[in-house]
């Protein structure tokens, strides 16, 4: 079967997505606005640069449907329901299945009516639409983007063969606690609020270990904001961790902490419980579909520093909870958020679109 991704090919998502069907024995190609190369997988990349302007990509529509109708490919998959949807329905190709990542079914268009029309438009080419949760499938309905026949809830997933209990160096409670962060830095992900929230958290226990992984456009912000609140010592900036050192990385820390106010599916909250770290969240849907508040982790509100700062020193202050329900938030990972089973299914939906195609061909032949 000939694959091919509409998708940005810098995108560990993506990369996963394109690796794991090659591995399956299709043919995989990825057609990517931004520069980007993945191993093994032929990548068309239409610009040099690592982020691409909304003008440009209205600029490269008419070369993304010129190649895709050179591949001929038996799918064509856009990730991201705006910039890459609007390419792929465009294209006039199908099967065309669209997933929807997060923002760009439940932030952009609600603050835009182009993009909403765009959205609505996009979808009604879709023959398949996958949302990353349940409360994306929900919006999706509600707004009248899609047909709930069209609609499948399908999370990306977390590689439990890679993200596992066998990563946890240490029990919870050998020593004082280490604190992490790996969600980008960039507008949108509210990593300032973790910062903020870290005085207070040091007043109750001085020798607590605060970690920040990962990169983006307010690095030097964060920066600035640790040192002016005095605890820039106590914060250990590693930078882009890669998705292979990852699972070492959370299997040293004791609680992980997510700040976003909006998400799909929090793939990093996943990554996190399967590798047994206490998880303290913001209290959105995509993190609620995960944790039950007070039972296998806590929840505080958006850009609430005061409630993380309380947060996290409940956290710290009782090892033992955090120990038990390492295995619980496991299980919960292995059964309804894994990698594999996901792909097992959205081959199924691959196909059996291609099989309709085929059906619909030889009844028109």
């Amino acid at each position: 079967m000939k694959i091919c991704y509409l998708a940005n090919a810098r995108s560990i998502h993506t990369q996963r997505w394109a690796k794991h069907f090659l591995s399956q024995g299709h043919e995989v190609t990825v057609i990517s606005y931004q520069s980007g190369e993945i191993e093994g997988v032929r990548t068309i990349c239409l610009s040099s640069a690592a982020s691409v302007s909304q003008l440009n990509i209205l600029l490269l529509l008419s070369r993304v449907r010129r190649i895709v109708r050179e591949i001929r490919p038996d799918i064509l998959h856009a990730h991201y329901a705006t910039s890459y949807g609007l390419a792929g329905a465009l294209t006039g190709r199908s099967p065309l299945i669209v997933t929807a990542w997060g923002s760009d079914v439940l932030i952009t268009p609600e603050e835009s009516w182009v993009y909403r029309q765009m959205v609505r438009f996009v979808l009604s080419r879709a023959d398949l639409i996958t949302s990353m949760a349940q409360h994306m499938t929900h919006h999706l309905i509600e707004r009248n983007y899609a047909a709930a026949e069209k609609i499948i809830t399908l999370p990306f997933g977390v590689d439990t063969e890679v993200f596992n209990l066998n990563h946890r160096t240490r029990l919870h409670g050998d020593e004082l606690g280490v604190v992490v962060s790996t969600r980008r830095l960039d507008p949108g992900y509210d990593v300032d609020i973790y910062v903020q929230a870290i005085p207070k958290v040091l007043d109750a226990y001085r020798n607590a270990r605060f970690i920040i992984a990962g990169d983006g456009s307010l690095r030097t912000q964060l920066d600035k904001l640790a040192a002016s609140l005095g605890v820039r010592e106590n914060i250990e900036f590693r930078g882009q961790i890669s998705h292979q050192d990852m699972p070492k990385l959370l299997g040293e820390a004791d609680v992980f902490v997510t700040t976003s106010p909006s998400d799909g599916n929090n793939i990093s909250l996943n990554e996190a419980m399967a590798c047994g770290v206490f998880p303290v969240a913001t209290d959105i849907p995509a993190n609620r579909a995960w944790i039950e508040h007070r039972k296998n982790g806590l929840l505080f509100s958006c850009r609430d520093s005061q409630q993380l700062s309380d947060a996290i020193i409940e956290a710290l202050r009782r090892p033992e909870w955090r120990q038990g329900v390492t295995a619980q938030n496991w299980e919960i990972v292995r059964t309804q958020a894994s990698w594999s089973h996901s792909m097992v299914e959205m081959e199924f939906h691959y196909f059996r679109l291609l099989r309709k195609k085929q059906k619909d061909v030889r009844r028109f032949a």
